[in-house]
């Protein structure tokens, strides 16, 4: 199914991205990061990947006393590790979730060293077991959209901005706003409490991170606009999964690091699903790679595309493949087109075996 249609820029756009300190992204990293350890212990004692889905990380904040140039952490944030793995012989499976999750935290979250994880792992069932390697384990959607804009790209481009200024955490939270050539950026920073010893340093930090978003854009910039008296975000771990806020996998940021309710998405959760067969993660990011390479055809300004897998169908034969072409002017439909379009797609479904190495080595951006 392919649509050409000219591009007509919409009258306003929302975009957002929470950072890699937020709960939900904390969720999905750790969410992948038992992915992957899963995938290489698979892949080193069965020679293949066999039957997980850990796509289901939930963080249950704890409980601290944040305070000007110090500060304590009294109930450590909990890590409830739900999904289904297949059982090791000679290895204990939640020794091995335990060390992934611990592992990503601690490299993630400078600041955080408290924290319980619960790994509670369950047996998949053998329907889907013997799916992997055989087909799709499920009837789901992947979508993806290619080039990203200007306000997509510079949302994407805040975090490491504001990351820089001393005294911020890694919990951010980015939410861009156009409204014809109007844009206003809201931002939440996670002050680090050891780095802030008085509301005026906290003040000048936000100003600081204002600053840093200025040199960006000139789009109309709030810094943590809930702020209110004594009532500010300070942290003592730089996340609010110290008190603030929970998370989990699949709330937050699609495959390709942002929220886009503009644009195409799928709800599916992309971290910490199986890269044989689990079309979750695998089909949007054929879908977007697909999107960018048929963006670059000559004249295009924008390509979306729409992959639906049917449970138990090879990768390759999807239900339905979907691409939309937007062209700067009113554009003519030509099999030439169509061709190279439709060619595109069925190169990278092709590829679905070879992307096992580059999702296993997480050289594929999820969140």
């Amino acid at each position: 199914m392919i649509t050409v249609q000219k591009y007509i820029p919409p009258p306003f756009q929302i975009v957002e991205r929470k950072g890699l300190g937020h709960p939900d992204t904390l969720a999905d990293g750790i969410s992948e990061a038992i992915s992957k350890a899963l995938s290489k212990f698979y892949l080193e004692e069965y020679g293949q990947i066999l039957h997980y889905n850990v796509d289901k990380v939930l963080i249950i904040a704890g409980k601290c006393f944040p305070e000007f140039g110090g500060g304590s952490l009294v109930v450590p944030p909990s890590v409830v590790v739900g999904g289904r793995a297949t059982r090791f012989i000679d290895k204990p499976l939640d020794n091995l979730v335990g060390d992934a999750a611990a592992s990503y935290l601690q490299k993630t979250v400078a600041h955080l060293k408290d924290f319980d994880i619960e790994p509670r792992l369950g047996e998949g069932a053998p329907e889907l077991k013997n799916l992997i390697g055989q087909g799709a384990n499920d009837t789901s959607i992947g979508v993806g959209y290619a080039p990203l804009d200007r306000i997509e790209r510079l949302v994407l481009g805040i975090e490491p901005a504001v990351r820089s200024v001393q005294g911020v955490g890694e919990d951010t939270k980015i939410m861009a706003v156009r409204n014809g050539r109007d844009l206003k950026i809201v931002i939440a920073v996670a002050m680090i409490s050891r780095y802030i010893s008085s509301r005026a340093e906290y003040d000048e930090a936000k100003a600081k991170v204002k600053d840093a978003v200025l040199k960006l854009t000139d789009a109309k910039v709030s810094v943590n606009a809930a702020d209110s008296g004594e009532n500010i975000f300070l942290t003592v771990t730089g996340t609010s999964i110290e008190m603030g806020d929970d998370g989990a996998t699949g709330r937050g940021n699609r495959g390709n690091g942002l929220i886009t309710p503009m644009r195409p998405m799928t709800m599916e959760a992309v971290a910490g699903k199986n890269p044989v067969s689990h079309v979750g993660n695998i089909y949007n990011v054929l879908a977007r790679k697909a999107a960018e390479d048929i963006s670059k055809l000559d004249g295009v300004e924008e390509a979306y595309v729409t992959l639906v897998s049917k449970i138990g169908s090879p990768l390759d034969k999807p239900l339905i493949k979907g691409i939309q072409i937007f062209y700067p002017e009113e554009p003519k439909i030509s099999p030439a087109l169509k061709s190279k379009a439709e060619g595109i797609v069925d190169y990278w479904l092709e590829k679905t075996g070879d992307l096992v190495e580059e999702f296993v080595k997480g050289s594929i951006p999820l969140y």
